[in-house]
């Protein structure tokens, strides 16, 4: 028999006798033999639906670094041992965009050996997009946005 009736035509097939008697007693699972078990298992539907629905992409987390020269010096800038700036007399500020996680950060004089300080960027664990590194020969680094971004050697 098929059960699969909505609810208006149910009420027509109980009146015209067509449902089975129901039992007096309620049956359980376990009284029934093995044959007369039914298991219906339903999935869960995905949500959102795969289609015809766009599936939204998360956003691409970049944190923006700025680099601010202090003082008059020349200097250069290494992130993970690469170098990306270099302040000199009329570029004294620098950005970029870099994705969340640790770099090695080394701020040098000219010469590679002269080391003003280094330590580590530990970018994008909270939730600051910007983050602003200052740092002179004297004054060494400070960092604006985040107070745990900036570790020391």
């Amino acid at each position: 028999m098929d059960y699969r009736l909505g609810w208006p035509s149910l009420g027509l097939v109980a009146s015209l006798g067509l449902l089975p008697a129901l039992p007096a007693s309620p049956v359980y699972p376990q009284d029934q033999p093995l044959a007369h078990r039914v298991i219906i298992i339903h999935r869960p539907t995905p949500w959102p639906h795969p289609w015809p629905y766009p599936q939204p992409q998360p956003p691409a987390t970049r944190v923006r670094v700025e680099f601010d020269a202090l003082g008059t010096d020349w200097g250069a800038v290494y992130l993970d041992g690469r170098l990306i700036y270099q302040p000199h007399n009329f570029n004294r500020r620098h950005t970029v965009h870099l994705q969340p996680g640790g770099y090695r950060l080394e701020v040098t004089g000219v010469v590679r050996s002269d080391r003003w300080a280094s330590g580590y960027l530990d970018i994008g664990r909270d939730n600051s997009q910007i983050v602003v590194i200052r740092f002179s020969k004297t004054g060494g680094v400070s960092v604006s946005g985040s107070p745990e971004v900036w570790i020391p050697d």
